[in-house]
């Protein structure tokens, strides 16, 4: 009797440790929600009042909920190749907004960049993308080149007038031509869906980009009028519906416990277009103000993190490094990756930000530097804007405060501003004469920076220059 109760407890300690093994070796899904020209006031758990997005909302509570997470760009290419690489665009070759045209035929996500698929990958996850690439899409460049195994989507934007556009894809395969726009979300959730649930008993990846909440403005007829304000509104609670169904999958699949969560959109909103909220912030798409580049932003692994709201400034970089960490995978020591880990922010909540410095391009421009509370607008002229800023031909801005600014920022500045955010996150008041010393020490900093990133004069030391000239100009004949 004694030798079998002693047989017992051996066979249940060594299943206790077997099991104890599996549970700590097993590395976590991870899932990125990528929100297209979401606005830092676009959500309700974010202030916003005409719009409720109980789903989202819901991530935040249970998550860690960000107010100074910060994207290099302000529009969605060189952003999307900064989240996969960890890498600032000057740095890893994309710097300005993919399109169509001839010149930018040859312009794609560089073979020689990592991506975050990449990394997962080589540690046997399941990897898929679904929804928008929009960093180039010939051979070699498409999603299913870059460490995806899988793609569901479109190439870029989906834009009325061009078929091509509108092309669904099935990895290389076209698998719809004219694909309404009202179902592509929709569909891509579902793809989502059957993703996770094919890949629930292994580890997985799932790099969700949204094409809302984008022009056009196009809702389907369940959420026409459901907001309080406008149809942009109605568009986000549509996204907020189809992100509670995505998020509700790993629930009734019991993998909340084993999948880190990442919301975030990949700029400001297109205020100059159709709408869209900043909130407290000043500018939006296609500006370098805080209100292009901070960005709303959530992630939630439960059990594992911590929840609440975190003030510290982060970076969609960091995304990167720190999953590499948290999967116990080397993140590529052969370049610079500007991101950093920041594991033990989200596990404790505390600490200090990463970045002594964050550098705002706008396009192949260097516009901001920025320091802790400091940032730091520099002078351009019209000729120094990519083409997506060259537009509005705003006169030069001379006052200081910075209320009634075009949607489209600061296009000419003749002098340094400075700001202290901390206490004025809305970039309002320039305090640039009260600081001469903050002024001098962020302009010194830019000059080098300028030396290893480059600008529109000069090409830096560590830049990786796209296969074109005039990289600030749309096309060859302008």
């Amino acid at each position: 009797m004694i030798k079998r109760l002693f047989l017992l407890a051996t066979i249940l300690l060594s299943s206790f440790y077997v099991f104890g093994q599996k549970k700590t070796n097993y590395k976590p899904n991870v899932i990125i929600l990528f929100a297209d020209d979401l606005g830092y006031g676009d959500l309700s758990c974010y202030g916003a009042q005409d719009v409720q997005t109980p789903n989202i909302d819901a991530l935040a509570k249970e998550g860690m909920r960000f107010t100074d997470f910060q994207v290099p760009s302000s529009v969605c290419s060189p952003s999307r190749a900064a989240l996969l690489t960890g890498r600032y665009p000057m740095r890893n070759g994309f710097p300005v907004a993919q399109h169509e045209g001839e010149k930018h035929k040859k312009y794609g996500l560089h073979p020689d960049e990592i991506t975050i698929a990449d990394v997962l990958l080589k540690q046997k996850y399941a990897t898929m993308a679904i929804g928008k690439w929009h960093l180039g899409f010939k051979k070699g460049m498409q999603p299913i080149d870059n460490g995806f195994q899988y793609f569901y989507g479109l190439q870029s934007n989906w834009v009325k007038n061009k078929s091509q556009l509108k092309q669904l894809y099935n990895n290389r395969e076209i698998v719809q031509k004219n694909v309404p726009y009202e179902s592509l979300i929709k569909n891509y959730t579902q793809k989502a869906i059957d993703f996770i649930e094919t890949n629930k008993e292994n580890p997985f990846f799932l790099f969700l980009a949204y094409n809302s909440v984008h022009s056009p403005i196009i809702v389907n007829k369940e959420f026409i009028g459901t907001s309080k304000g406008s149809l942009y509104g109605d568009y986000v609670q549509e996204l907020d519906h189809f992100v509670g169904k995505l998020t509700y999958v790993l629930t009734e699949n019991k993998l909340e416990e084993n999948t880190i969560v990442i919301f975030l959109s990949d700029n400001g909103p297109a205020i100059c277009n159709f709408g869209g909220s900043a909130g407290s912030l000043n500018g939006g798409k296609y500006t370098t103000m805080e209100g292009g580049f901070r960005i709303p932003a959530i992630i939630k692994w439960k059990g594992k993190f911590t929840k609440g709201e975190n003030n510290i400034s982060l970076s969609s970089m960091d995304l990167l490094p720190t999953i590499a960490n948290l999967i116990e995978a080397e993140t590529p020591t052969d370049r610079v990756i500007d991101g950093k880990d920041i594991t033990s922010i989200l596990t404790s909540g505390k600490g200090k930000s990463p970045h002594k410095f964050l550098y705002y391009y706008n396009g192949a421009n260097l516009q901001a530097v920025r320091k802790g509370k400091w940032k730091l607008h520099l002078p351009r002229t019209l000729k120094d804007q990519p083409f997506w800023s060259k537009k509005m031909m705003e006169k030069p801005f001379k006052g200081r405060n910075l209320k009634n600014i075009s949607c489209k920022g600061l296009e000419v500045l003749t002098r340094p501003l400075l700001f202290n955010l901390d206490i004025d996150m809305g970039e309002l008041t320039d305090i640039s004469k009260k600081h001469p010393k903050v002024v001098k020490e962020l302009l010194l900093e830019a000059v080098r920076i300028r030396v290893e990133l480059g600008d529109v004069n000069n090409v830096g030391t560590d830049q990786r220059v796209p296969p074109f000239k005039d990289i600030q100009v749309k096309n060859f004949e302008n």
